[in-house]
């Protein structure tokens, strides 16, 4: 029988393949426009299009219920967003790959801190599974470094867990695109104070059609579609599944940059990407399991 969880797994996959084209887009926009203008402007983009369609609805439901509710995973979100972006600007895109897709070493234990979500001997070994895969597939042959942009990349992976973790639980009194709404106008807000206060103000004249084009994607795809997609499946996924789900970013980077960017993998890389897929794999069938299947896991794990 088809279980309908399935479907929001598949969500969060769609969202997962944005987020890594999202990653080659990003270096495409960086070559015209500096990387806190260019987050102010995808997210003010995207604010600009959920308020004008959703804004109506939106705004009485924010104000209705308490801060609690979305302020929490709005601004970890925020601080997520402006971390990868000078992780990405800070290091190589192999690096910073590596280490802003590690959401899922940091999400089961804020759960458990957080929503008293418990997790088994299970959710461990995929997670050391997914982290050797990480490293296969993003060191592709080479050797990772630890500097400020790692740093940055590490800080990233930490606060974006806190924001799933938050999100799923504030979904519990509202709806997903209010949620989303709330995250893209924070972020925004975020972005565009930062982007005053450490950058000089760009030429938007001078940017070139290219990195217009890219922010337009960020903005519509990378932002509003995968915001959606991400709070839609969480009201049905745990932030745990969805974490480890969201390590398969760059399997879809690597092999967007093969095509776009003319970056080929080694066998290693192969081999990391394989082992990421099948344990994003693993992890979505042991999540998809009846609930009464997985009591009989986690018992069986205590």
């Amino acid at each position: 029988m088809f279980n309908k969880r399935w479907i929001f797994i598949g969500l969060v996959v769609m969202q997962t393949a944005i987020y890594g084209m999202g990653n080659v887009v990003m270096k495409i926009a960086y070559e015209g426009i500096s990387p806190l203008w260019c987050a102010a402007l995808r997210f003010g983009i995207a604010f600009a299009v959920f308020m004008l369609v959703f804004g109506r609805k939106v705004v009485p439901l924010l104000r209705g219920v308490r801060l609690g509710a979305w302020l929490p995973s709005s601004a970890f979100m925020a601080v997520s967003y402006l971390a990868c972006s000078l992780a990405v600007n800070l290091t190589s895109a192999t690096n910073a790959g590596f280490f802003i897709a590690l959401p899922m070493l940091f999400t089961p234990v804020l759960s458990l801190l957080v929503t008293g979500s418990k997790f088994g001997k299970s959710t461990v070994f995929l997670q050391g599974m997914v982290i050797a895969g990480l490293y296969l597939l993003c060191c592709n042959g080479g050797a990772l470094q630890f500097g400020w942009g790692e740093l940055f990349g590490l800080f990233s992976s930490a606060t974006f867990a806190a924001s799933l973790v938050f999100g799923e639980r504030g979904l519990g009194e509202v709806d997903p695109i209010a949620l989303s709404t709330a995250q893209i106008g924070v972020t925004f807000v975020a972005a565009l104070g930062a982007a005053i206060a450490f950058e000089s103000m760009p030429v938007f004249s001078a940017v070139p059609v290219a990195s217009w084009a890219s922010i337009v994607f960020l903005g519509l795809f990378g932002t509003c579609l995968a915001f959606f997609l991400q709070n839609f499946a969480l009201a049905h996924v745990p932030s745990a599944t969805v974490s480890v789900i969201l390590c398969a970013e760059p399997v879809f980077t690597a092999a967007i940059s093969a095509v776009a960017l003319g970056e080929v993998l080694t066998g290693l890389g192969v081999a990391g990407a394989a082992l990421i897929v099948a344990s994003t794999v693993v992890a979505s069938r042991l999540e998809s399991k009846p609930a009464a299947e997985q009591g009989q896991l986690s018992a069986a794990e205590a």
